[in-house]
């Protein structure tokens, strides 16, 4: 069983109290639509992914499970052009979780067929409690738009 505090992975409909709202919400929101999406606690970790996000990933969420920041750095990237890794500051993911705010960038990650450039936007997850992570969705560049 998943130990992330806000997820479940094997019964969404078994939320304790103590889970973050926001990301019982979030979960809801991200398994019903159709944009590659995940959501991030406040360590960085995968805590939940949609089908959509799992075509890149290569794993759907129920079979993989949380996924820990280190772990998706290595495996995913983000990296460069060349595959070199991206400095995590410049992420949208980072102005989410370290200053409460949205971001939205473009890079490269590694997915099932080798490098991937990707829009993706974060919003943070606050609320009374403060932070409870962030949500990130993103897109492949279209070919005619890239670079």
């Amino acid at each position: 069983m998943d130990e992330t505090p806000g997820l479940d992975r094997t019964d969404p409909a078994t939320e304790p109290a103590e889970r973050p709202l926001e990301l019982i919400l979030a979960r809801n929101l991200v398994s019903i639509i159709s944009l590659a999406a995940v959501l991030v606690d406040v360590e960085g970790a995968l805590v939940y992914y949609n089908d959509a996000a799992a075509e890149v990933i290569g794993d759907r969420f129920e079979e993989r499970g949380r996924i820990s920041r280190e772990e998706w750095s290595a495996e995913m990237g983000p990296v460069d052009a060349e595959g070199r890794p991206v400095d995590l500051d410049d992420l949208p993911l980072t102005s989410a979780l370290r200053d409460g705010r949205p971001g939205y960038g473009q890079f490269f990650i590694r997915a099932e067929g080798g490098l991937l450039e990707i829009v993706a936007g974060a919003l943070p997850l606050v609320g009374p409690t403060g932070n409870n992570g962030a949500l990130v969705v993103f897109w492949p560049v279209p070919p005619d738009e890239k670079e």
